[in-house]
């Protein structure tokens, strides 16, 4: 994820920022709060949902609508017979009649890719560390040496641009310095706020946690319904029946997106939602799409101490005594 944060912060169409402001011995003053940016808590174990993985199932969900899209406007004309006497002649002009809907289906395999191998990030109160594994390389932070900062990512859409705030977190290097090719960051409270208390409330929640255990801060708030597609990776076809349906099921939260006025926009959208989930339901299957393996090393316990030498030559003293 250094690298991607690196390769993506380099790019014309992206600005990113980090302001290093938050310690961990600052006193805020706004309460610890965080939302569906945490996953689950496991005892001493904090699991946070890693945004990147989001990105990528939005992204692969797009590329694969496209494809769907072009193969529906391209094969369409194979039902002409005049098309077919036309095109279709000989073995290469079939090949590429068949291949060129799929001309996005590289970008639609290295996102697959990505969601099999970034992990979500695991804050162990127990060993005092920030585990996260990247493919193959497997990221320990020291939390004792982690400072964090307001992260602003300016992105243009092409037509507008678009401005989102997270909190960013990464190890001091030996000089005492903070990079932001070394943060990992997760959503703010309110993403297209600028006010800082929202990226705040989130760092005072990860703050309290690993000094105070999990039940010195409050209960996650209510997740985002709209987003739960992306944060569940793949809904069975009942799920996205349930969920994209333009009347209410009674999920969890779907007021947040099913209110009166929008039913309407949920009923027009229904058909390609559904279809698409369906879709995608089945590149799951197919290529085994979930999420990685969590690293080992997070679920570690920290080694317990040994009595000190003052006490065991105080115990031997004191049996030695005994025996006179």
């Amino acid at each position: 994820m250094i690298d991607l944060m690196h390769m993506r912060a380099t790019r014309k169409n992206y600005t990113m920022t980090t302001a290093w402001i938050f310690t961990q011995q600052g006193n805020s003053p706004h309460p610890p709060r965080i939302n569906s940016q945490a996953i689950s808590i496991c005892g001493d174990l904090l699991i946070l949902r890693n945004p990147w993985v989001t990105d990528s199932v939005f992204m692969a969900k797009m590329y694969l609508a496209l494809t769907m899209l072009l193969a529906g406007m391209i094969y369409s004309d194979s039902l002409s017979s005049e098309f077919r006497d036309l095109v279709l002649t000989d073995p290469t002009s079939i090949a590429l009649y068949i291949l060129c809907p799929l001309i996005l289906t590289p970008f639609l395999a290295y996102r697959i890719y990505y969601i099999r191998n970034l992990s979500a990030i695991y804050l162990n109160r127990n060993t005092k560390k920030i585990y996260y594994k990247r493919i193959n390389t497997l990221i320990i932070y020291d939390w004792n040496n982690v400072g964090a900062g307001v992260f602003k990512r300016t992105e243009f859409g092409g037509a507008s641009f678009t401005t989102s705030y997270a909190l960013a977190f990464a190890e001091r290097r030996e000089d005492g310095s903070l990079n932001q090719i070394d943060a990992l960051w997760i959503d703010s409270n309110e993403p297209t706020e600028p006010d800082e208390k929202y990226v705040a409330q989130v760092w005072e929640y990860l703050r309290h946690f690993m000094n105070h255990g999990p039940d010195k801060p409050p209960p996650f708030g209510e997740p985002n319904w709209l987003y739960r597609p992306l944060h569940d990776i793949c809904l069975t076809p009942l799920q996205a029946w349930h969920h994209y349906a333009p009347w209410r099921t009674g999920e969890p939260g779907e007021m947040q997106g099913k209110k009166n006025w929008m039913l309407p926009f949920w009923a027009v959208l229904f058909p390609y939602n559904l279809s698409l989930a369906i879709c995608w339901y089945i590149v799951c299957r197919l290529f085994n799409v979930k999420a990685a393996a969590p690293p080992a090393e997070a679920f570690e316990e920290a080694p317990a101490r040994e009595p000190s030498r003052k006490k065991k030559l105080y115990g031997r003293r004191r049996t030695r005594r005994s025996k006179e």
